[in-house]
């Protein structure tokens, strides 16, 4: 089990504000799963604030860390805890935070010392990142090892 933080000012925003009742907002972080691609019926999201836990199985660590960062990269969302089995359970995540002015080109150059690896991210991160000019502060990508 392991907790990831997010910055809860930014990200995804709803045309309904993410719900203070916990079960609505849980069924609106499912609904955003979905319309992602990334749901699967084990899956179980609940809420608590601005933390939310997700638990259940996923075919492939790469599912499950997109699964962590669509739910994360929510306004109102601050924490993610990580109760989801995906069969390869040494690996850890590789998040990355984007900073103030930064683009994709400006954190690939920090993560992977090369700005061209920069396409790298944007594959990484579909489908929560679609085009490599929606990037802002406070967005957490996935950064794969090499």
């Amino acid at each position: 089990m392991a907790r990831y933080s997010f910055t809860p000012g930014a990200g995804h925003r709803f045309e309904v504000p993410l719900s203070d009742e916990p079960d609505k907002a849980a069924a609106q972080l499912k609904g955003r799963l979905e319309d992602l691609g990334l749901t699967h019926d084990h899956f179980r999201v609940s809420v608590e604030g601005s933390e939310v836990t997700v638990s259940g199985d996923a075919a492939m660590q790469e599912q499950k860390e997109k699964i962590l960062l669509a739910l994360g990269n929510v306004v109102g969302v601050a924490e993610v805890e990580d109760r989801v089995a995906a069969g390869q359970e040494g690996l850890a995540p590789r998040f990355v935070t984007v900073h103030e002015s930064e683009t994709l080109g400006d954190v690939a150059l920090r993560v992977y010392g090369d700005p061209a690896a920069a396409g790298r991210l944007l594959t990484a991160n579909h489908p929560v990142l679609t085009d490599a000019n929606e990037i802002y502060a406070g967005l957490v990508l996935r950064a794969p090892a090499k």
